[in-house]
């Protein structure tokens, strides 16, 4: 498990877990971060800058402390 701010780029992910209070939760639902959704981050920006993900074809940026409130973890791409 790791935070999504510390995820690599361009690998598909799976959302562990979202915020440690109640209210990050419903704010994560809203963009359709969610336990158990996949998720691609797309942009690993230099210094600090915002972290992009695509979620259902949509690109959403996030700064990096809310990032940080995301967990997840690395899927190994299947084999045919």
């Amino acid at each position: 498990m790791i935070d999504l701010a510390k995820a690599p780029c361009n690998q598909p992910l799976q959302v562990l877990a979202v915020g440690d209070e109640g209210s990050w939760e419903k704010k994560f639902e809203s963009l359709g971060i969610r336990k158990g959704r996949r998720i691609r981050k797309i942009a690993c920006q230099p210094f600090g800058g915002p972290v992009v993900i695509e979620v259902n074809g949509s690109k959403i940026s996030l700064g990096q402390k809310i990032a940080s409130k995301i967990e997840v973890e690395v899927i190994a791409p299947s084999t045919p």
